[in-house]
């Protein structure tokens, strides 16, 4: 399992464990110091990345974002897809 971190400038931590397995995600699990509110939708972020490919992070962490009325605190939804795919390399 790859982990990574990625500090935004001026503003928060993400970090992110992920297991690749056939080139897609089978596990992730996304953590860090940044403000989400409703906070219960980090899980279904997961849960939305579990089964794609490498190459549909940043499409997918996109439309996750766009679909859903979601508070952000010193974080943006590229700074999510940036750390899964670093963590995705390691």
């Amino acid at each position: 399992m790859g982990t990574a971190e990625f500090k935004v400038p001026d503003g928060k931590l993400v970090e992110a464990k992920v297991k690749i397995s056939k080139e897609k995600i089978s596990e992730i699990r996304i953590t860090g110091d940044f403000y989400m509110h409703p906070e219960e939708e980090i899980e279904e972020l997961e849960k939305s990345l579990l089964g794609i490919p490498l190459e549909k992070v940043n499409d997918t962490v996109y439309r996750f974002f766009k679909k859903k009325n979601i508070t952000l605190v010193g974080i943006k939804p590229e700074d999510f897809a940036k750390v899964i795919l670093m963590a995705a390399q390691k």
